[in-house]
């Protein structure tokens, strides 16, 4: 999986050898990100697990028909 996935990676060094730079493919950064991004919505949904588990009651939510103008 990896490999095919950074056969396209391009690594950019200095004279010590230390890479400096890292040049990927727009569809592959484009993974990456999205990766990224369900990765931060899982650990949202991890930190509020308690919190849903509640109910919307216990859990304090708040009723779209008293908040629904203020996004509109």
């Amino acid at each position: 999986m990896y490999g095919e996935m950074t056969d396209e990676v391009q690594f950019t060094v200095d004279h010590t050898g230390k890479i400096t730079a890292v040049v990927v493919p727009p569809e592959l950064w484009r993974r990456v990100i999205e990766a990224l991004e369900d990765a931060e919505d899982r650990s949202i949904v991890e930190s509020l697990r308690d919190r849903l588990v509640k109910g919307p009651a216990l859990a304090g939510a708040l009723r779209w028909e008293d908040v629904g103008n203020e996004w509109q």
